[in-house]
Order: structure tokens, then sequence, then C-alpha cells
């Protein structure tokens, strides 16, 4: 297939990002790359979830982490797992692969809950709706400590993946100073981003992935015309929310340990600040911006270092979220529309 131009500027500046890593990092730079890519595997997924209702549908989503949530709580509650205070075991549980698929069909139906009372709503009230959800979600599971370990939140549950992990695996980076247990999430997260990418491109050039396109352009168009649009945003609703369901079990099972502050409104907005890099409305423009944006993250931790000497670790923080708004700032005044994304899917009317 041949590349636009935009398209090999994209690539060279993910390289020459990753390269960066390399440069700055002589002595860990391999176990660096891995934990980047595999966080950026993980929040391009939940990226291109996110782009499905805001990139087709124009929907304002902010409780995007309330998704991600759902689906890693159940995932987890139906595998052998520990949770709670006293770290209560429990030993029973449904096969992983079906537990997924629990998990990502309660992501789903958490979609079509929130959307069945919001969806009618445009705009900021939408997206008030969904941040207001999202953090209800998260203080009910930070509350229900007899269900889902309350703040002591649910461990021992990374066995049940790392059990399936192929043996090649362990011969090809066993001599690498990187976690094997992290180099099988970040594989299964990259895999699943391929699988998601295929069944969105289908999706996308079907006369569905076009309605959704018209109601995010003229929804009132779309009603003339006969169509429903209160129930085609709702299905756009329940696909990404599958996805970002997905995505928040490889995130929990990356971490090897699950707290209800996991799911905070700041993981929505990092997953906003993916999809805006890498372009609005592009299919694969959220995995790069997924890249170049955990590389930012990793490398203003060292730039914040050399500025303040003697800084302590929550001022180190400061600096470096600075740096990483005023470097994604820098990107929106040269790339306003992202590395893949057009113009025009910014000038959308959400009024």
């Amino acid at each position: 297939m041949k590349l636009s131009g935009r398209g090999i500027v994209t690539r060279l500046v993910t390289l020459l990002s990753l390269a960066s890593v390399y440069i700055l990092n002589p002595g860990n730079a391999t176990r660096l790359i891995f934990t980047i890519l595999t966080f950026a595997g993980i929040y391009g997924l939940s990226a291109i979830g996110l782009n499905v209702h805001f990139g087709w549908t124009g929907l304002l989503n902010f409780g995007h982490a309330a998704f991600m949530g759902m689906g890693a709580y159940v995932t987890l509650l139906l595998i052998p797992h520990a949770a709670g205070r006293e770290g209560e075991v429990t030993t029973s549980g449904l096969p992983l692969f079906l537990a997924v698929i629990i998990g990502i069909m309660s992501a789903s139906l958490l979609g079509l809950l929130l959307g069945l009372p919001a969806i009618r709503l445009r705009g900021d009230y939408l997206a008030i709706v969904t941040i207001a959800a999202a953090e209800i979600f998260r203080l009910l599971v930070r509350d229900l400590e007899g269900l889902t370990g309350g703040v002591y939140g649910i461990i021992s549950y990374s066995d049940s993946l790392q059990k399936l992990r192929p043996k090649l695996i362990d011969s090809l980076f066993k001599d690498m100073d990187i976690s094997l247990n992290q180099a099988w999430v970040g594989i299964l997260a990259w895999i699943s981003i391929v699988i998601v990418l295929l069944m969105l491109r289908r999706l996308n050039n079907s006369p569905w992935g076009r309605a959704l396109r018209a109601v995010r352009e003229d929804e009132d168009a779309v009603r003339a015309l006969g169509k429903n649009a209160v129930w085609l945003k709702l299905q756009s609703f329940m696909l990404g929310a599958g996805i970002g369901g997905l995505s928040g079990i490889l995130l929990a099972f990356n971490y090897g340990s699950l707290q209800a502050n996991t799911f905070v409104p700041i993981l929505t907005f990092y997953i906003w600040a993916i999809m805006i890099l890498g372009g609005v409305g592009s299919l694969s423009g959220p995995v790069y911006g997924a890249i170049i944006f955990w590389v930012i993250i990793s490398e203003t931790d060292k730039i914040a270092g050399l500025i303040f000497e003697n800084a302590n670790g929550q001022q180190l923080a400061g600096v470096r979220f600075a740096l990483v708004g005023l470097l994604i700032m820098l990107l929106m005044i040269f790339r306003p529309s992202g590395l893949l994304g057009k113009k025009e899917e910014l000038l959308l009317d959400v009024k």
C-alpha cells in the first residue's frame, strides 16, 4: 500500500521518538522501550475505542475510564484472585478466555446502560454526564469492599494469564533486562490492536460505518432519511466501550494488582490526548499517538531532573506534566489536526 506524505512523516516522527530513548538511556534502553511499547499498546487500544465514539460518531465521552474499569473488574472477579483487607482468596473461577469475553460484554453493557438516558444529550451535556458516571463507578468500586476489594484492591490474579505464556517468549527474552510478564502483556496488547483495527477497517467501509459518520456530520439529516440516529449512537457507544473494556483488562494484568484509583479521570484525559495527537477519526492514528505520548512521558522525567537538580519527587512530577503539556501544545500549534487526522475532523459542531 502506498504511503502518503503525512503517513511517512508520522512513521518518521515515531521512529525518532523511540530512537531518542536509546540515545538518552544507553544503559537500560531495551527495558524502557519494552515498557513504553506495552503502555502504548494498552493506551492506544483504549484510544481506538474512544475514537469510535468521537472520531466516528461525534460523541463527547469523558468517562472512558469507567468502561476500562468495568472490563477489568468483571474479568478479574471471575478468575482466581485475592481481594480486600484480609486478602481473601478465591481459588475457583472461569477460564480466562471466557472471563475476558464476559468482561468485554460487561463494558459494552455499561455503555448501553449509560447511553440509554444520556445519548440524546449533545456536546457539553454528554461530556458532563459521562465524566460523572465514571466517578460514580470509581466510588462504587471503592466502597463495595466485600465485592471488589475496595481500596485494598485485587491481587494474585496474574498467573491466570502468565501460565498461558508461550515458552518461545521465555526463550527470546530470557537474556534481556525486561520483565517476561510485561512482555507477554505487551505482545497481547499489540495483537489486540491489529485484530481490532482490521475489524474497524471493515466496519468503517460498510454502510453502518458510513451511517455513523453521517450521524457525526448531520444528525438531523440522518433522521430525515429514516435512520434511527439514537440507535446508531448507542451501537457506537457499545462498540467503543467494549474496546475500552479490553484495554482495561490488559492494563490490570500489566500492573499485577488493581485498585479503584487506577481509573481516575486523568486516565480518560490521557486517552483523549493520545487520540488527538494521533489524529481524530484516523484508524491507526491513536497507535502512533500512544507511542509518542509515552516517549514524552518517560523522557520528561529526566529533563525535569536536569532543570531542577534538588527538587523532590512531587515537584519533579509537576514539572514533568508542565513539560508534557508544553510539548503537546507545540504539536497542536504546528499540527492542529494531529499526526494523521484531518483539519475538518476537529471542526465538528457538537452543540
